[in-house]
């Protein structure tokens, strides 16, 4: 790998995250100044209240069911004027798993995976990625039960939804905030793809694939399962697609199907964590803080692939 071709990387990476968070910073600011924005907060309120989390951390989560962009730029913003304290923020992120894990299910795990593993291989997968996910969420619950002191959801008077002067001025707001916030997310971001794509090559790739057949084989798996890994390197439906045309030819029991996707599952977000995962917390929440974020975040989330993992092979 070249640094031309960790340029082309970047270049193709940026220009499918830019526009998102351009989108989502938009949207989170025109929501947050509407009138309209103490019902965003509705339906996690209960989620908010466990967590012991503010109205602005609910509506975040709200956001989460339908754009993580949005919900993480709203959280970008009330911590940028420190409506909402570190800690708050990591919860709420962690917390998050649960509607993000939702969305993921309904949009993406329930109708690719049923279609390609089937009923029976592609409804366990769609349980035990939802499991992973509550694991997550529930490890950010336990947290702010000793970390955060109850507070309300009421909003901050000054920030009142209902202190406004039309659409027309909060949607120029909005674009003029939406754009200042976006330039800075984007100074950061593009520089921090590139360092991501050299080290992703070098350090983690290569050596990984190198290394898979001593892994697996150990475990019963033909060399042929590698190209779920190498699947798994370009997106997760593609690791769906090689591991249930596998399973459907009888190369795969259902057990070591789940077994082999969740290992692609452990890797794909490994190398998501530097592509994408660590570009974005820097640039949202700045410096040691983006990376604490995205240490906990990605951690947690492979602790809970690698007890899946466990668990399956205790049934292999």
């Amino acid at each position: 790998m070249t640094l031309y071709t960790a340029l082309i990387g970047t270049v193709e990476i940026s220009r499918v995250m830019i526009p998102p968070i351009v989108i989502g910073f938009f949207l989170a600011n025109v929501i947050r100044r509407s009138p309209y924005f103490r019902y965003l907060t509705m339906p996690t309120n209960w989620l908010a209240a466990v967590s012991r989390l503010p109205a602005e951390c609910s509506a975040a989560l709200t956001l989460f069911l339908i754009n993580s962009w949005a919900a993480l730029a709203l959280l970008s913003e009330v911590h940028r004027k420190r409506q909402i304290t570190d800690r708050e923020l990591v919860v709420a992120i962690l917390v998050g798993f649960i509607p993000k894990g939702l969305n993921s299910m309904l949009i993406f795990s329930l109708p690719v995976a049923l279609s390609v593993l089937g009923p029976k291989a592609g409804g366990l997968y769609v349980c035990l990625d939802l499991l992973a996910s509550f694991f997550v969420a529930g490890i950010g619950i336990l947290a702010s039960r000793r970390l955060l002191s109850a507070r309300g959801l009421t909003l901050e008077r000054g920030e009142d939804p209902e202190q406004w002067n039309g659409w027309a001025a909060i949607l120029r707001a909005g674009l003029l905030e939406c754009l200042s916030s976006s330039i800075k997310i984007i100074k950061v971001l593009v520089p921090t793809i590139f360092l991501a794509q050299v080290a992703i090559e070098y350090v983690l790739v290569l050596p990984i694939v190198e290394r898979y057949s001593i892994l697996v084989e150990p475990l019963g798996f033909s060399s042929s399962s590698l190209i779920v890994l190498m699947a798994s390197l370009v997106s997760q439906s593609a690791a769906l697609v090689a591991s249930g045309t596998l399973l459907h030819e009888g190369s795969l029991s259902t057990v070591s199907c789940l077994l082999l996707l969740f290992m692609a599952r452990f890797l794909h977000l490994g190398i998501g964590c530097f592509r994408i995962g660590l570009p974005t917390n820097v640039s949202y929440f700045q410096g040691s803080l983006g990376l604490r974020i995205t240490a906990m975040e990605y951690s947690l989330t492979e602790v809970a692939n690698i007890l899946i993992i466990l668990l399956l092979f205790i049934f292999l």
